[in-house]
Parts: C-alpha cells; structure tokens; sequence
C-alpha cells in the first residue's frame, strides 16, 4: 500500500514548480495529479515533472478520490472558492498567499470555517517557519526573557519598469488587491507575529507608503503596537535592494535572521527562491553586551519541511488549528495595516 499522501496541484502558476519539487522530495508526500484549465496546458507541465495525471479542470481534480490533499497556487481572487470547494470535498488545504481580503479578514475567517467544518487542515504557504532553524530560534527567543522590540523587512528590487508598473501580479492590484503589501509584507509581518508568540497587536500605523501608475502598493512602511508599550516596525516592496530579515530585541539580547525567507545568507544567489533550496544553516543572538554568537543549525529545504508538516497533520488524522490561528492573525494585521493607507500616520485597530 502507498503510504504517501497524494497530492494534487490546482493550477501552473510558476511557484507550483518550486512546490512541485518539494512534495517529490518528501518522505511522506507525492504530486498525484495537476489541474488547469486547459487540459493540454495541465498534460505539457504534467510531462515536464514526471506526473502522471492530468485534469482539464479544477473540479476533476477535486473528484478524484485518491487525492488527499490539494495545493492552491491561484491568483488571490480565486482562493476562497476553490478552498471551500476542496474542502467541502473532504480533500486537506495548503494555500499559497497572499490570501484574499484585502481590507478584511472575512474571507479567511470563512476559509477556515469551511476547512474546519469540514475536518481539513488549512496551511498557507509561508515556508520558512516550518525549516529547522525557525524551532530553534523560537527555543532561543524562549531564553532571552520578554520580547520588547522587532524591526523586518523583505524587499528586492524590481527587475524593469514594466514589472514595476503593473506588468507583474505583485504590481497590479486587479491582480493581488494588497499589492506588494500583501505579498512581500507578508513575511516581516508574519515574522513580527511570531515574535509576539501572534499577539494580535493594539493597533498598527501607515508610516508611509508609495503607489506604481495603476495605483497597486509597491512600497511600504508600517509600526505595530503591542501591549506593555512593545512595537514592531517594517517594510517591504519592490523598489529596494533585497532585504529579508528579522531582529528580535528581548529584555536579555537580540536573534537576528538576515536570510529570513530564502535562507541563502548573504551570497546574493537570489535564485534560491526559484529553485529546491537547502539552507536556512545559521542566526545570530547577541548578549546585553552586543557580543554575537553565531548559532548554527542542520541545513534544510523549509519547502520540503512545509509540505512534511501537511503531510504528517493529514496521516495523523487530526487537524492542528494553531496553524489556521497563524494564518488568520497574519492577515487580520495586513488588512488593518491596508485599511491605514486611507489614514497615514494614524492609529488603525485591527477588527
């Protein structure tokens, strides 16, 4: 019998190619079949990564009764349909984000309540808190006493103007409403979050913030306020140099993650975030003093560990909400922060 969950992807998008590799690169999981819309788009990518059903359709996919779980890489206007869908079908959920809502957290809270109605598990796609180093960091965050202050970012450069102004999804708010927001800001808000063990914060704060020639956000500034005077400030968007950290400041020293999301430390090789990547090896946790130590840790693909997590929560039979609590708070505090363009340098609440 074929221990492995199966898995089906909904869509070509280009991130189901890294998410492809990872799931064959599983000890528990395997692609069991790809959907498009087009059944000979869906049967070109099936034969350029050796799988071996294709579907014309998205519904076939959602059908087929030896898929156990399904892997949503859709433009964001399309994830909550196609989330209720498989999981009214009883098929498990790993959505890629951004997740959809651009100013409020409804369509994610009826997300959830579909996948939990249901007895599914729902997982986004953020990565790197599933990858070794992450635990441990959380262990050494643990021994630093009570955190005080966070400070993330992620940025990278756009490669032209064209993709800058709206030639890209990320650029384009008929695409991804929240724009770069959404989907770079993502990770330094997740990774202020799990900082605050995902407090939700007081309020939050537009610092600043610019728009491309079709009005989507490609650059972005915010502030978080969390209980006892704690706060958080970041970043993020497309007219920077890369830029993918976080540091932690706590009452006895501070864990820094220069490499937070590609986990390539400082080699530059941008094209770990395209490619099946093994890294993520080392962070650094300074003493009150300033005296660094560099912590190092077993090197992983945090994709293949993402996919272990789904994996094991689907053979386990029982569905861990935690993940689901992550999920919603990351995008309650981005739909504030995108509501705080309206009032920038105001207080926002999160609702």
């Amino acid at each position: 019998m074929n221990s492995k969950i199966r898995i089906g992807i909904i869509s070509t998008a280009e991130i189901a190619h890294k998410v492809c590799l990872a799931i064959n690169s599983s000890e528990y999981a395997e692609v069991y079949c790809v959907a498009s819309r087009s059944l000979e788009k869906a049967r070109q990518w099936a034969d350029a990564h050796n799988i071996k059903i294709a579907y014309g359709s998205y519904e076939e996919l959602l059908d087929d009764p030896n898929v156990d779980g399904v892997y949503i890489p859709l433009p964001t206007s399309l994830k909550k349909e196609w989330t209720i869908k498989a999981a009214n079908k009883k098929k498990h959920v790993l959505v890629e984000k951004p997740l959809p809502g651009a100013d409020s957290s409804q369509c994610m809270e009826d997300m959830i309540k579909s996948c939990e109605e249901n007895g599914v598990q729902f997982l986004d796609g953020t990565m790197w808190l599933h990858s070794l180093r992450t635990q441990v960091a959380k262990q050494k965050k643990q021994e630093l006493g009570k955190v005080l202050k966070v400070t993330a970012a992620m940025t990278f450069k756009a490669p032209n103007e064209e993709w800058l102004q709206g030639g890209n999804g990320r650029t384009n708010k008929n695409q991804e409403p929240q724009g770069c927001l959404g989907d770079q800001g993502w990770y330094p808000v997740g990774a202020i979050l799990f900082a605050f063990d995902y407090e939700l914060p007081k309020f939050v704060k537009c610092l600043s913030y610019k728009l491309n020639k079709v009005d989507t956000i490609i650059e972005f500034s915010g502030f978080l306020e969390f209980s006892d005077e704690r706060y958080a400030y970041f970043d993020c968007g497309a007219t920077f140099p890369h830029r993918s950290f976080v540091d932690i400041v706590c009452e006895n020293g501070q864990i820094r993650i220069d490499d937070l999301v590609g986990g390539f430390g400082r080699t530059g090789n941008f094209n770990a975030y395209f490619e099946n990547y093994v890294g993520s090896e080392r962070f650094f946790v300074d003493d009150v003093q300033g005296k660094e130590e560099v912590v190092k840790v077993d090197a992983c693909n945090h994709t293949v560990k993402m996919i272990d997590t789904f994996a094991n929560i689907i053979q386990s039979k029982k569905t861990d909400h935690s993940w689901h609590h992550k999920s919603l708070t990351t995008h309650q505090v981005l739909a504030a922060l995108f509501r705080a363009t309206q009032r920038v340098g105001e207080n926002v609440q999160i609702l």
